[in-house]
């Protein structure tokens, strides 16, 4: 009958210095190398899983932070872009007030307004007011046009309606300048004054020009004193001839325009 083999219970490790010093040998449980074995194995496999979950976890941080980022600019940019609608909400208001106070004297052609501008359409850079500019720059006084003067100012004729204005008659295509910085609050056709424009200065002014041939600035468009904003013409029901019909308003009435504007144009 065979003879049954024993098993193995340790194992023996042998350490032999490559001196003359003396080898030593070391008997280890079979049993607990293996233990130590599986143990060592399991606490690897658990740094690989941990060090994945880790890696996982900072991308999806990363990704995170940068979503939040993008989600407060985008908050940031969508509040400018309402505050942006209210100005021009209240910008509009004001100039649909400005033209219900001066119906009295001029017929605006409805289909010829235009109140339907984008926010793509308006530079909101042009409405900003150089404060370096002096306050006589924000006063009409500046001549509107080079040309002699054929009706005044009359509030009150047995004739005649009131003119509200002055006329300034001049060659057709001349260069009609504004007379004080401001903002045109209408540029469009009137049936009775043609292409028109209205411009809103500081200190309760605005200034008028009518029978324009052609405008050359928009509705909510900051313009400088001195700058051309239309060409001198003849259109409208109401005109004999080439010239500009120029008016000034002070705190929503009518005043003579000679007692501001200056012929030498030299207070700029």
């Amino acid at each position: 009958m065979a003879r049954k083999k024993s098993k193995v219970k340790y194992i023996s490790l042998i350490v032999v210095p490559d001196n003359e010093g003396k080898s030593r040998s070391f008997k280890l449980n079979v049993l607990m190398f293996k233990i130590s074995g599986i143990f060592f194995a399991v606490i690897f496999v658990g740094f690989i899983a941990a060090s994945s979950v880790y890696w996982v976890a900072g991308k999806n941080l990363i990704e995170y932070t940068r979503l939040k980022e993008e989600n407060f600019e985008l908050r940031k940019g969508l509040a400018q872009v309402e505050k942006i609608k209210e100005d021009l909400q209240t910008v509009r208001q004001f100039g649909k007030k400005v033209k219900k106070s001066l119906s009295g004297y001029m017929t605006i052609t409805p289909g010829e307004q235009q109140d339907s501008l984008s926010l793509s359409e308006i530079n909101f850079a042009k409405m900003s007011i150089n404060s370096q500019r002096t306050i006589f720059n924000s006063i009409p006084s500046y001549m509107p046009v080079n040309g002699f003067l054929t009706r005044p100012f009359e509030t009150t004729s047995v004739l005649t309606d009131a003119h509200l204005g002055i006329d300034i008659a001049a060659p057709t295509g001349s260069p009609v300048h504004v007379t004080a910085d401001g903002v045109v609050m209408f540029s469009g056709w009137t049936e009775l004054g043609g292409y028109t424009l209205i411009i809103q200065h500081s200190y309760g002014f605005f200034s008028i020009y009518k029978h324009n041939q052609m405008n050359l600035v928009s509705e909510y468009e900051h313009v400088i004193k001195g700058q051309i904003i239309g060409r001198l013409g003849n259109t409208g029901k109401i005109t004999s001839g080439a010239h500009l019909h120029f008016e000034i308003w002070k705190n929503g009435l009518p005043v003579d325009p000679i007692l501001y504007i200056n012929d030498g144009n030299d207070n700029l």
